[in-house]
């Protein structure tokens, strides 16, 4: 997925909101790498509600605000990288009859890395990246969701080569 369609995509999904969460939440996620299965990622993260900007339904209903451990090979073998990042998020929650709830979700957001990657198969050449996922989820009960996404990560040509990174990603989430 690159920058453009991501965004494309989370801007399109923006304008479907229908129902929307009105508790922060609290998560975590797990994520691999498409393309380097020795690349992984733990994810601490905190959703805080965002007021509708006059009605917009293109305003994003969420503020992510995450910490990132990464366990990324380098030249010199397998290291731990750590991020920063905050996404404002684009969510459609929708029932599915009386017992099932679900939702589709997009984000675009800013990761400050602590070092840069160059590998085989990843190049962030940056500690400036930005990231941008499509996710799908489902409500276990009224405070509990558990959702899969893809993500792309990648400087968007600030620096060169800007190879980037595709993950999957894993998610649970809480509302507080």
């Amino acid at each position: 997925m690159s920058f453009s369609r991501g965004t494309v995509a989370a801007i399109l999904l923006a304008g479907a909101s229908s129902v929307l969460a009105a508790e922060p939440e609290l998560g975590v996620s797990v994520a691999r790498s498409f393309d380097a299965h020795e690349t992984d990622i733990l994810r601490l993260m905190y959703r805080s509600p965002l007021a509708l900007h006059d009605g917009a339904r293109w305003w994003p209903q969420q503020l992510q605000l995450g910490a990132s451990i990464w366990r990324v090979p380098d030249l010199g073998g397998i290291t731990r990288r750590f991020d920063l990042n905050i996404t404002p998020v684009w969510r459609s929650e929708s029932a599915f009859g009386a017992a099932a709830k679900g939702y589709v979700e997009a984000g675009l957001g800013v990761y400050l890395l602590s070092h840069t990657i160059n590998n085989d198969n990843n190049r962030l050449p940056s500690s400036l990246e930005f990231g941008s996922h499509l996710g799908v989820g489902l409500q276990l009960d009224p405070r509990l969701s558990v959702g899969l996404a893809v993500q792309h990560i990648s400087n968007a040509g600030i620096k060169q080569p800007n190879g980037g990174i595709n993950l999957y990603m894993l998610t649970a989430s809480y509302r507080l």
